[in-house]
């Protein structure tokens, strides 16, 4: 899986960067190895609105995989927390997709024995 990481409003820095990665390239276990059409850009930002107080940092992850995009974003008062919580909210999403394809593999698979059942 490529994974790319962006920065907008605000500095990207190499312990930042080196972070989001070492979290994001746990998710490679949901993909399989030999698929390489799988893509996820990671955009770390700093947003600031007038009723928050501080800076709130927000996460986001759009997820292309084998021709299916899906984004998630998360907002948090540290960007290391959003960085984890949007690392679980990605494995949660390709682990329903991993089930998912599973299950349409099994079904089909189950269809096929029932047809040779009806044969013998």
């Amino acid at each position: 899986m490529h994974i790319i990481i962006t920065g907008v409003h605000m500095e990207m820095t190499e312990a930042i960067r080196s972070y989001a990665m070492e979290k994001m390239k746990t998710l490679e276990k949901y993909v399989s190895k030999d698929d390489t059409s799988g893509k996820l850009t990671v955009e770390l930002s700093r947003t600031t609105t007038h009723h928050a107080h501080g800076d709130v940092f927000q996460a986001e992850g759009i997820l292309h995989i084998r021709g299916k995009e899906s984004t998630v974003r998360t907002t948090q008062d540290d960007l290391y927390k959003a960085i984890d919580l949007l690392k679980d909210m990605l494995a949660r999403e390709l682990a329903q997709h991993k089930d998912k394809e599973r299950s349409i593999f099994r079904r089909g698979a189950h269809k096929v024995k029932t047809l040779f059942k009806r044969l013998n």
